[in-house]
């Protein structure tokens, strides 16, 4: 039913189902009036090998989030088995947010280059500061040549996940486990990791394991002793990506054309700025509850989103249970930099960590040992304990990354997010300039309107009558002599579009084939082999059977006689 079905769409349309998809994507792209970006690569035979599209609202929300990108080609549940690549971040409301759009034939170096290089093109040049994938190699070469710029980090549960495989027999020795989970997941430092790492080395004789050497010599982007270093909003794996791939469940199955695909991606695209913008209404619009009612508190709930909030709470409630005292060997009085050590003392002296923090009475900057801060972009528990003490009543500037705030959610961080009134600029507004003004004018707009009834209706009528004005007002540079606007035939860069694309190949998978199960002779000359219902033959069935294609093209040739 599914292939009758696909063939009768095919010959209704009169193209291809690459054509199609490629007709709606350069469809939105002349509705958001050029700025929704699609490139397409073709190999000899003019088949699709490569796509990549963004839609305008990825390059805002990538202008505001796009500090830290997961890239993953794990999805393949489409028709053609092509490797789906979305490109994944977090927005404010630590939820994920959707940067992009690729598909792709294969995973080679080069592949991963041309995709890299085309969605870097889109974004403007602008580079991640992070980026997190799996251990693939191909993928690695391509960040290292296209991002030259951008920490690569690897994915740290696909790491962990084969610790019980390849050191089994290490695994079931006593002690192992306990000693080396301690030395990867629980060293503060860099120096900490070393000293573990050597003893682990001796102690249980791993100097001729070739793969645990081969993951030493990329500690710097998985281990978190170095890690801590990077901003990477606290994502550690590609979970973010792949739990897109459930996300897209509900809109492609294993049967979807590229048509359909996209239509599937951009309806999941809506639906999560949708979900985004119900996080804005109730981080502007509810109230927080308050569990340690202190001035520090009610200052992070006035600056931080519902979610983040949350999230500095757990450390706030988590640093009253540390004590504080000055370290008196490293502070010195005529240094305005003081040592703090925190702990538990409720625990045990052989049980506890003791966390150094350094902290600056002038500017009340301060740095932990556990770095918190540098990676994930809020307070530790440690420094909220220090400036509690120090009987801080707002949160340091510094302690506050934007990204994280109610007012996050701006354009290059120009624009505000609640817009009065239109503010002439001292300089002629390119279109993209335009084009992101007014979705932040219509974000403060449509939030007004959804308080009453009464609202929304009259903002419907007056949207009805200027919209009426504003058609038969002129388009910069699209409007021909008859005063009509002249169609979208070109794609960025001039080129031409091309009509007679074909459909993809089937893509390959990686890895070892599937091995078949082993039949005995008797089971092959007992199976019963199927038949052409219209010829009674073997070998074929009736969709195949050539004596009905002959019968049918008799019948037709007699029937025009």
């Amino acid at each position: 039913l599914r292939n009758v079905v696909r063939d009768f769409r095919k010959d209704n349309m009169g193209v291809n189902d690459a054509q199609a998809g490629l007709d709606l994507l350069y469809r939105l792209q002349e509705e958001s009036g050029g700025k929704f970006f699609i490139k397409t690569l073709l190999d000899d035979e003019q088949r699709l090998k490569c796509l990549v599209w963004v839609d305008p609202r990825s390059l805002m929300a990538y202008k505001n989030f796009g500090d830290v990108v997961a890239f993953d080609t794990t999805y393949r549940t489409n028709r053609y088995a092509m490797p789906f690549v979305p490109f994944t971040g977090v927005n404010h409301h630590y939820q994920s947010i959707l940067f992009g759009f690729a598909l792709v034939r294969d995973e080679l170096k080069t592949t991963f280059e041309w995709v890299l290089s085309t969605w870097l093109e889109a974004m403007e040049g602008k580079e991640p500061l992070v980026i997190i994938t799996d251990q693939d190699q191909a993928m690695a070469a391509a960040i290292e040549s296209q991002l030259p710029n951008t920490s690569h980090l690897l994915c740290s549960w696909h790491i962990s996940n084969k610790f019980p495989e390849k050191l089994a027999t290490y695994y079931s020795k006593e002690g192992f486990k306990f000693d080396f989970n301690n030395c990867i997941y629980h060293s503060l430092t860099e120096v900490v990791f070393e000293d573990r790492w050597k003893a682990l080395i001796l102690k249980y004789n791993l100097e001729g394991n070739t793969w645990l050497q081969g993951l030493y010599a990329l500690k710097h982007k998985w281990v978190e002793a170095y890690t801590r270093n990077t901003f990477s909003a606290g994502q550690k794996t590609t979970s973010r990506s792949e739990g897109m791939n459930a996300y897209f469940d509900a809109y492609v199955g294993s049967c979807t054309g590229l048509k359909d695909f996209v239509e599937g991606a951009q309806k999941a695209l809506e639906r999560q700025f949708m979900r985004e913008k119900d996080e804005d209404y109730v981080t502007f619009h509810r109230s927080r509850c308050m569990q340690m009612k202190t001035a520090l508190e009610h200052h992070a709930a006035s600056i931080y989103t519902k979610e983040m909030f949350r999230r500095f709470q757990e450390q706030l409630v988590e640093s009253s249970k540390y004590f504080v005292e000055k370290d008196r060997d490293r502070s010195l009085e005529d240094v305005q930099d003081t040592f703090y050590k925190c702990y538990r003392p409720l625990m045990r002296a052989s049980q506890r960590n003791t966390y150094l923090v350094s902290f600056n009475k002038a500017s009340l900057w301060g740095s932990c040992i556990c770095r918190m801060y540098d990676n994930v972009g809020i307070p530790c528990r440690h420094i909220i304990a220090v400036l509690t003490k120090r009987c801080v009543a707002e949160l340091p500037e510094h302690f506050v990354k934007r990204r994280w705030t109610r007012d996050a959610n701006r354009v290059d961080g120009k624009l505000p997010y609640h817009t009065s009134e239109f503010q002439s600029p001292s300089h002629e507004m390119t279109p993209t300039e335009r084009f992101n003004h007014m979705t932040l004018l219509t974000m403060a707009f449509s939030h007004s309107c959804m308080a009453s009834k009464e609202r929304y209706e009259y903002a419907v009528g007056v949207i009805n009558r200027e919209t009426e004005i504003l058609e038969s007002m002129p388009v910069d540079g699209v409007e021909n002599e008859g005063g009509e606007l002249n169609p979208k035939t070109t794609q960025e860069g001039g080129e031409k579009l091309h009509e007679s694309i074909l459909d993809p190949l089937v893509s390959k998978t990686k890895g070892r084939k599937k091995e078949h199960r082993f039949k005995s002779p008797v089971e092959e000359l007992t199976k019963t082999k199927r038949k052409c219902r219209y010829c009674n033959m073997l070998g074929h069935d009736v969709r195949t059977c050539p004596q009905k294609k002959e019968d049918d093209l008799r019948k037709a040739q007699t029937g025009q006689l």
